[in-house]
């Protein structure tokens, strides 16, 4: 059996007892994130999703195991198509080497070819899936080992800490006064706190040749926490008039939720500076960099532009 990136022999035979009837010959890479790769693996069956922890990523691995509790209930709490058949490999010393689950076929949304009807539709679908996801019970989400998070405290505060001395003079000064305004506006203290998917981005919306919603997948970053974090998600691929609709029909919001996703989406980039190290021999992280640094720009340049 031969699998892509030189898996070791350990591992290969561990996915090899869970998967008996699966091509690991014909294995393809479907894609590379901050801690997984993940391979559609054909099987006679129907397709598996393989996704296989980075050696630096110690996190993914508890992201795979919260995954693999959470989905069942899932199943029967949401409409849209989730992982079905997932299930954890694990080596000979117990040691979590792989998830699988069904693979979902389906294509990342290309929001330009997406228009009229369509564009409606999809608008409507997303906010039916998000409405199912967030009133799941935060109580049984807990029992699932899902975290209840303050997204600003436990999570952006120490990102912008960390990001900050990888930035130039100008994106320092951005970053830190949009974080400031955020803070100064009440951060996330008092926001509703409902499960979230966690990391809604394109890769992980995937569309029939219809642009229906076919499926969502990647749920190890779920948590309980802000929605806003899930609505800004859909602005790494969509406009803002696109996620105006999805909200007409998701329903009623509290007041502050698009000020929220607005921050989100703003400092998103500092997501690619902290984990993106080892992403493409460190490209990944220099892209983060200069995403701060051209947002940086454009603000002076508004700035300049109100002055004049």
């Amino acid at each position: 059996m031969m699998l892509p990136t030189g898996l070791s022999l350990s591992t290969r035979n561990a996915l090899a007892e869970a998967l008996p009837n699966a091509n690991f010959d014909s294995a393809v890479l479907v894609g590379e994130g901050y801690g997984l790769v993940g391979f559609r693996v054909p099987d006679p069956t129907g397709d598996w999703a393989v996704r296989i922890p980075q050696p630096q990523a110690s996190r993914a691995i508890s992201n795979l195991k919260l995954e693999a509790k959470l989905l069942p209930s899932l199943e029967n709490a949401i409409t849209t198509e989730t992982p079905r058949k997932s299930n954890l490999v694990y080596d000979n010393e117990g040691t979590v080497i792989a998830a699988i689950h069904r693979f979902i076929d389906g294509n990342p949304p290309s929001s330009r070819s997406i228009r009229g009807a369509r564009r409606e539709r999809l608008a409507a679908q997303i906010a039916t899936f998000f409405k199912e996801l967030h009133s799941f019970s935060p109580a049984k989400a807990r029992r699932l080992e899902a975290r209840t998070v303050d997204l600003w405290p436990d999570l952006y505060q120490p990102l912008i800490t960390k990001t900050l001395p990888h930035l130039g003079r100008a994106g320092r000064t951005w970053l830190k006064t949009r974080a400031l305004e955020f803070e100064r506006g009440g951060a996330t203290a008092e926001v509703p706190r409902v499960l979230i998917h966690g990391d809604i981005a394109g890769e992980h919306l995937l569309l029939d040749a219809d642009s229906n919603l076919a499926g969502v997948i990647d749920f190890g970053d779920a948590m309980i926490a802000d929605p806003a974090l899930d609505f800004a998600g859909i602005l790494n691929d969509f406009s803002w008039p696109f996620l105006e609709r999805l909200l007409a029909h998701y329903g009623p919001i509290d007041s502050g939720l698009r000020e929220r996703a607005r921050f989100y989406i703003d400092v998103v980039p500092i997501f690619q500076v902290q984990y993106g190290e080892h992403i493409r021999n460190g490209a990944e992280r220099l892209t983060g960099i200069r995403r701060i640094s051209a947002r940086a720009r454009y603000n002076m340049q508004a700035h300049s532009r109100l002055v004049t």
